[in-house]
């Protein structure tokens, strides 16, 4: 069976970083990515650098997608964590680390962000070592703290920001899609981590528009209706453990997704 696609490669290779929100999102003029670097279009390397060097995130909605997904995997370890389910988890705790870390690196570099590596790997090796411990969830929070500031420190990176946030939304729904195509064979779901990727995707994109209309008076952007296009997606992830028979049929799931 071939590889399932990661995450970030499918986004990447949708090519659409660079024209989505041109208008509203524009990326710093400093930000200028070193030649040994593949254009994001060439599909080098899928996530963390399998194959190779790890595509680049260069505009500022692909650094927001990228943060995002780091926050949806950490979503599902959280639940696999409160089920005691330790082993599951730890895969999307070494996401963030191993395949999406290094998409994001030469912008924080040239943005002068401080690194947030050490924060992520600290909390991999807690789940690794020592998953029970109180530290566990300190660590976890930790994490998802370190994200959420970068993404602050980036234009549209708040949720008062309706256009941005619709954007990230979109492109979180279209990956999931994919993996959650990745994740069912027939009506049957044979692959647990793309199953769960696809629904920390999807539990992100719902915290964003929670919070984005929640900050927001007046629903001028139609996110409401968002909130309820991701509620029916997730439908199809009832539990953080896959049933064996899938819950929706990815055709229907994709239908969903085109009304965002």
């Amino acid at each position: 069976m071939p590889r399932p696609r990661k995450a970030l490669e499918i986004f990447l290779s949708m090519g659409m970083g660079a024209a989505v929100l041109s208008a509203a999102i524009q990326p710093p003029q400093i930000l200028a990515q070193p030649s040994h670097h593949a254009p994001e279009s060439s599909g080098l390397g899928g996530e963390g650098g399998e194959g190779g060097h790890a595509a680049t995130a260069q505009t500022d909605l692909d650094l927001l997608v990228v943060l995002a997904q780091m926050q949806g995997h950490l979503l599902v370890a959280q639940e696999l964590l409160n089920q005691q389910l330790y082993s599951a988890a730890e895969p999307h705790v070494g996401h963030p680390v191993d395949e999406l870390y290094g998409a994001l690196e030469p912008a924080l570099q040239s943005r002068r962000i401080p690194p947030f590596l050490a924060t992520l790997e600290d909390l991999r090796q807690q789940v690794r070592l020592n998953p029970q411990a109180p530290a566990t969830a300190l660590k976890l929070a930790k994490a998802q703290q370190a994200i959420a500031a970068v993404a602050q420190t980036l234009p549209g990176g708040g949720a008062a920001d309706s256009q941005a946030v619709t954007a990230v939304v979109r492109q979180l729904a279209e990956t999931a899609v994919d993996e959650y195509g990745a994740a069912v064979a027939g009506n049957q779901v044979v692959e647990a981590i793309e199953y769960q990727d696809a629904r920390g995707f999807l539990l992100e994109a719902q915290r964003l528009l929670n919070q984005a209309v929640a900050s927001q008076p007046v629903d001028a952007a139609g996110l409401g209706g968002k909130q309820r296009t991701i509620t029916g997606m997730l439908q199809a992830f009832p539990t953080v453990i896959p049933p064996r028979t899938a819950a929706m049929e990815v055709t229907q799931l994709q239908r969903l997704q085109k009304q965002l």
